[in-house]
């Protein structure tokens, strides 16, 4: 038997691996969120007797929509396990800011203060319930607010002042 029938001739596999090669690209052409971008939505859980944030502190927190996250990094002080949403794709109309504690730990009163690209601020208040998202639409939900080209920055905070975590969106 000759050794040549037993192998794969070259000219084959070449074509092989490269559709192999190009359906394992494919299957991540469109990747989700990034580690980074994910651990920047959930903020960890603290001690209840957490001291109030230092509202100056707050005040310096910038949304970086390319980054997809705040800066400075400022760890929570608010008891729970906190997920934020908010729009990922430029704003024209409308922006869903959510806010969830995924412990569920029972009814929180919570403020969004949001800082527009020009440095103006507007606050909303709200409810969150169990581990129900609670939802504010902005400029809807704040008063005297607009949209403006830009980044906008979302900080959440209990009704205490209790810092739970900042997220943000773009304005078109």
């Amino acid at each position: 038997m000759s050794q040549q029938s037993s192998r794969t001739p070259l000219r084959l596999l070449l074509p092989a691996a490269a559709a192999a090669c190009l359906a394992l690209s494919a299957c991540g052409s469109s990747p989700g969120p990034s580690m980074e971008e994910l651990e920047s939505q959930v903020a960890p859980s603290t001690d209840a007797a957490a001291p109030v944030a230092d509202p100056s502190a707050l005040a310096e927190l910038r949304f970086d929509p390319e980054k997809v996250t705040c800066d400075p990094r400022i760890t929570t002080n608010a008891r729970g396990a906190w997920e934020t949403s908010a729009p990922r794709t430029e704003v024209s109309k409308s922006a869903p800011l959510k806010l969830r504690d995924n412990n569920g730990s029972g009814d929180v009163p919570v403020t969004a203060t949001v800082s527009a690209p020009d440095g103006t601020t507007y606050k909303a208040e709200a409810s969150v319930s169990a581990d129900k998202w609670v939802e504010l639409a902005f400029p809807g939900d704040f008063a005297d607010a607009s949209l403006a080209p830009g980044p906008f920055t979302v900080v959440w905070t209990t009704d205490k002042g209790a810092y739970i975590a900042c997220d943000g969106f773009k304005g078109a």
